[in-house]
């Protein structure tokens, strides 16, 4: 058998997985190609060193599994208020990349794990977006989700956000496939089980996660049981999908079977767990500083901050699917289009607005940045996939696709610029609506969020520091110094100092809440004037201040 043809035999055979192959090896590559100019943020530095523990303990409990327990509540200590599969997987694959073969820095071994997570979302957008949408939906609704600047930062580091996206987005399509009338009773069974699995999967990464089944049960008890009145309370317990059951029962075993930290002290340690997350401290209420400075109206964050963010023409295509899907759904309920599932635009219209809708609950913490809604985009993605779709057959049927690609060039190349204008900041990156970077700056929005900015004054901090300086990082977090340090992108003689009055250099983040800081540094060091820094388009995002002598 020649090369060539053994290849193809390993390709999906059909057309639509072949898509979503070729996008998630392309989310991959770029991914990996990208990363290494992305800073370490606050969080990243401390899940580096969890899934570094959390791979010791995988390795010596599977050497001497009667040792698991008193191992468990060392390694597993590490960062224990969030579950541990993601950061286990950055574990694994910096084990095997970096210490192993020796093939990846640390930072890029950790972070692999996480470009595998955007992998399957892009393969994944690709098959819903084709059932949605034909072979258009398959090529524009990852396109749509990824050329987003911050949806785009987000596929590199390895923290939470981008995976439970992804696991959401594929515990709702697994449901989705698991309805009866969708497939036959055997495909019914396994989708409900992959249900089950994935929502255990999505909990064990991220606690925003439990949120599902009680959105699931929603959408079944309005398209389902509603529309069919009372019945017999049998033949409605018969008709209750597989995909409830497999949650309950599958889903907590996942969720202890890949958390060691849970099995000791089970019972105290979930109700620590829920207290943190129950009773969370909220950083930040500020989004608009010169405009909206005091929370009159809290519930509009999330939808600011996303009006704000996501390019122009891709955020209008996104609101139009909304609409077409509102529309739709209407039709479905008025019983005026025959060919439409009430139940499908429920569901994706519930998975659009409610992680959006979470976080502007008035007590709910706000803090920069999209993250926290971040599972609503790629349902936005599919919506705004399929409104180009229809809106390149409606305006004109007999040249369908060429409209089609005319309307998804002119959403996707400004926003592929906008990714390739700001990386690596795209924690800092803003729209057409707020005048860019600049135009956020003048109305007080956050200049950037996490301290992985930077990463850009480095360099400077190799070349001029004098040896053995101590630095105020200010927003950078010990774990994130020492993973610069590690990977030799920052001078291991460089020393830590806890403020201003102990240091000798200040690395200044703007950030809205911590603007002392920096008036705290030009008090101690005596000058209000930069020695280096880093801007996007002339608006400065970190700064470094000197004392005299201290800069070569």
């Amino acid at each position: 058998m020649k090369p060539a043809d053994a290849l193809r035999r390993l390709l999906p055979d059909t057309e639509r997985h072949r898509v979503g192959l070729a996008w998630a090896a392309a989310v991959l590559a770029v991914a990996a190609a990208t990363a290494p100019a992305v800073g370490v943020s606050r969080d990243e530095g401390a899940y580096f060193v969890a899934a570094e523990s959390y791979a010791r303990f995988w390795r010596t409990a599977l050497a001497a599994p009667s040792q698991a327990l008193a191992l468990a509540d060392r390694l597993y200590a590490v960062n224990h208020e969030h579950p541990g599969l993601a950061k286990g997987l950055y574990g694994l694959t910096h084990a095997v990349l970096a210490d192993g073969l020796g093939v990846a820095s640390h930072a890029q071994g950790f972070r692999f794990g996480a470009f595998l997570f955007a992998a399957a979302l892009a393969w994944l957008l690709a098959l819903w977006g084709r059932d949605l949408a034909g072979s258009a939906g398959s090529l524009l609704a990852p396109a749509l989700f990824f050329l987003v600047p911050r949806h785009f930062y987000h596929a590199h580091p390895a923290v939470l956000d981008l995976p439970v996206t992804a696991l959401w987005c594929a515990t709702a399509f697994a449901y989705w496939k698991s309805l009866a009338g969708r497939s036959e009773r055997g495909a019914r069974l396994r989708w409900s089980v992959a249900t089950g699995l994935l929502f255990g999967a999505a909990v064990s990464v991220k606690h925003t996660a439990w949120f599902l089944p009680p959105l699931l049960l929603l959408h079944w008890l309005a398209t389902e049981v509603a529309p069919r009145g009372r019945g017999a309370l049998a033949a409605r317990l018969r008709a209750v999908p597989l995909a409830f059951p497999a949650m309950l029962l599958l889903g907590p075993l996942v969720f202890l079977a890949t958390w060691p930290w849970l099995w000791h002290h089970t019972g105290a340690r979930l109700r620590e767990y829920l207290a943190f997350h129950l009773q969370h401290v909220n950083y930040s209420w500020t989004y608009l500083g010169s405009v909206m400075r005091e929370p009159p109206f809290p519930a509009a964050y999330p939808f600011v901050v996303t009006a704000l963010t996501v390019p122009a023409a891709s955020l209008a295509a996104m609101v139009g699917g909304l609409v077409q899907s509102a529309a739709r759904l209407w039709a479905a309920a008025r019983r005026r289009a025959a060919d439409v599932s009430a139940s499908d635009e429920f569901l994706l219209l519930l998975n659009a607005l409610f992680p959006i809708l979470l976080i502007a609950w008035p007590t709910v913490p706000h803090f920069g940045g999209v993250k926290h809604w971040l599972p609503a985009m790629p349902f936005l993605a599919l919506l705004g996939a399929r409104a180009l779709a229809t809106a390149g057959r409606v305006l004109w049927p007999r040249r369908a696709a060429r409209v089609t690609a005319a309307l998804a060039a002119l959403a996707l190349v400004p926003a592929a610029w906008s990714v390739a204008h700001v990386h690596p900041f795209g924690t800092a990156a803003y729209n057409e609506i707020a005048g860019g970077a600049a135009g956020a700056a003048s109305l007080g929005m956050q200049r950037q969020f996490w301290g992985d900015d930077m990463v850009a004054v480095l360099p400077a901090l190799n070349e001029h520091a004098v040896p053995g300086a101590r630095v105020w990082y200010q927003e950078a977090s010990f774990d994130a110094v020492r993973a610069y340090q590690r990977d030799g992108r920052l001078r291991p003689d460089l020393r830590w100092a806890d403020g201003p009055e102990s240091a000798d250099v200040s690395v200044y983040h703007y950030h809205q809440e911590f603007r002392d800081k920096e008036f705290a540094t030009w008090t101690q060091f005596r000058t209000a004037r930069p020695v280096a820094g880093a801007y996007l388009d002339e608006v400065p995002l970190v700064q470094v201040y000197a004392r005299p002598g201290a800069w070569r």
